[in-house]
């Protein structure tokens, strides 16, 4: 890349994302689902636990392009991150967001649910260990509507889909309208940790067990496609014996490394991105700013692989 100053780079390559109809006008972002040839950037966030947190590093790394998704798919914590992005939350906010939910000094995310001195965390986790996870549905839904205050996909500034699977189906279902809340709380119900959603006569958990990164959800809706895997690498332990929760969720991990691989290799994104995650299990929200801080070399791999992709488009 030519040296050139950062504000001279996103403005020039702002100018070629919109000549090459990457980059939505302002206020377009809807009408993109509606025109004949796709356009605008269509973001793909992938499920992971607190490695999801790298999602809010890949959306700042778009703001200092100048950039906005045209449209948005989640599954599990893609799905949250990705429902507070089409309701409008910045990158910003939300950070703010999670430093208010998940204290820093927590030391122990898991274990803290069970000390009640923890009084911000219970309010939205408390136990119901008898509905089938950790965490109770109405905390949660209470959360989503005080905070994500819009209440049907129709409402959203940026069209967005999100995966749940059925449980005794054994099927993906996909949501892209209606309340949008249900959906959400049953993309992010990781078994063991929340309850599965009752939702329209079907038994539904967590998105990610069948479509970790949705990225085939926007291929055909966006011109380009960003998909974000935060799946990330494990620590081998010392004595090389993972305790339950480890055992349980890596494995949960292994599977949808092997679902994204061959997902890949049937029909790529535009853009695929991996955030050099490691040792992040699935609990650690505490750890927020050393994920941050591990997913930021993944701006410039972004910023480096759209300017290839629009010095391809002949500006």
């Amino acid at each position: 890349m030519k040296n050139v100053s950062r504000r001279g780079f996103i403005v020039a390559m702002s100018r070629s994302l919109l000549i090459a109809g990457l980059l939505p006008l302002q206020g377009g972002s809807r009408a993109l689902a509606k025109e004949k040839k796709p356009s605008g950037i269509g973001l793909a966030l992938g499920s992971g636990g607190a490695s999801g947190l790298a999602h809010i590093v890949v959306l700042e790394a778009l703001e200092e392009l100048g950039l906005r998704p045209a449209c948005i798919a989640g599954s599990s914590v893609g799905a949250l991150i990705g429902g507070f992005i089409a309701a409008g939350h910045d990158s910003r906010s939300l950070r703010e967001l999670v430093d208010e939910m998940v204290p820093a000094d927590l030391g122990s995310w898991l274990g803290a649910v069970f000390k009640k001195d923890r009084v911000r965390l219970l309010d939205l986790f408390k136990l119901d260990i008898d509905a089938g996870g950790l965490i109770d549905q109405d905390a949660f839904r209470g959360f989503l509507e005080d905070r994500l205050k819009r209440e049907r996909f129709e409402d959203l500034d940026i069209p967005l889909a999100v995966t749940a699977t059925d449980f005794w189906e054994r099927e993906r279902v996909v949501f892209d309208s209606g309340p949008v809340i249900p959906p959400i709380m049953a993309s992010t119900a990781l078994p063991g940790i929340f309850p599965p959603v009752e939702y329209q006569g079907r038994l539904l958990v967590d998105g990610g067990i069948l479509n970790p990164v949705p990225y085939d959800l926007v291929m055909d809706r966006a011109a380009l496609t960003i998909a974000v895997d935060v799946t990330g690498t494990r620590k081998r332990l010392e004595d090389g014996k993972p305790g339950y929760i480890d055992l349980v969720f890596n494995t949960f991990d292994i599977m949808q490394s092997n679902m994204i691989e061959s997902m890949r290799k049937k029909r790529d994104a535009d853009i695929y991105l991996k955030p050099p995650l490691t040792g992040v299990r699935v609990l650690d929200f505490h750890r927020a700013q050393a994920i941050y801080e591990q997913a930021e070399p993944i701006k410039d791999e972004l910023k480096r692989k759209i300017e290839a992709l629009s010095l391809m488009s002949g500006d």
